[in-house]
């Protein structure tokens, strides 16, 4: 009887021990699959790297993975916004530029809305949205706010 009781009391705890488990498993594996897309980011375009076809789809491929398992992640969503920014850089077509343009700028905004005082945020924002047709207003908030979060000095 008393161990019956015991493992009555022990089953709900094993289960929270094996669900936390893999639930940090997961994290620890999106969180590999974030620095392989970032790292591999962090290269297109410097001195003469230039990425293949597919290796910008296995990126692109990547964070598309990883935003429909955290939609809202600030930091997948301005890795996302900054490939969408270099894929709209890397475009022959302008039009294809611009609407890649348009796609970063309002990702970079959704990153932005989980941490709005994320200066260095706003400075891609700034940018994004200076490369994007009838981004003025945007560009001007993004300025505004880049500006109030200025460190204040001594």
């Amino acid at each position: 009887m008393i161990r019956s009781a015991r493992l009555f009391f022990a089953s709900p705890v094993l289960i929270l021990v094996a669900v936390l488990g893999l639930e940090g498993a997961r994290t620890v594996c999106d969180d590999l699959v974030f620095t392989t897309a970032a790292t591999q980011l962090s290269f297109w375009g410097r001195e003469s790297y230039q990425p293949t076809v597919q290796t910008i789809d296995l990126t692109g491929q990547r964070l598309e993975s990883l935003l429909q398992r955290s939609p809202s992640k600030p930091n997948y969503l301005a890795e996302q916004a900054y490939f969408l920014s270099w894929r709209g850089y890397a475009s022959d077509d302008v039009a294809q530029r611009l609407a890649y343009n348009k796609s970063a700028a309002a990702t970079q905004l959704q990153a932005l809305e989980q941490r709005p005082a994320y200066r260095q945020g706003w400075a891609e924002m700034i940018e994004y949205s200076s490369r994007m047709s009838g981004g003025g207003e945007m560009l001007e908030q993004a300025q505004a706010r880049f500006v109030a979060l200025q460190p204040a000095t001594n």
